[in-house]
């Protein structure tokens, strides 16, 4: 059963996802210059994905992961 306080450990974890996505397409503006939304779309698609396979990999997943 999930109750508030797991759902509340995935906090964090959407917050630090959203923040890499900003630095993320911050970057690739700044070194790209303008580019196709889809590209920026491209990117964070990757970072969704990639980011709870580092955080199993790194061991500090939130519990409502297992």
């Amino acid at each position: 059963m999930v109750n508030s306080r797991m759902i509340l450990a995935l906090v964090p974890h959407y917050l630090a996802m959203l923040v890499a996505i900003v630095i993320a397409v911050f970057l690739l503006r700044t070194y790209l210059g303008q580019v196709v939304l889809l590209a920026e779309f491209a990117l964070a698609l990757v970072i969704v994905f990639l980011y709870p396979f580092a955080v199993r990999r790194l061991g500090i997943e939130p519990g409502i992961w297992e």
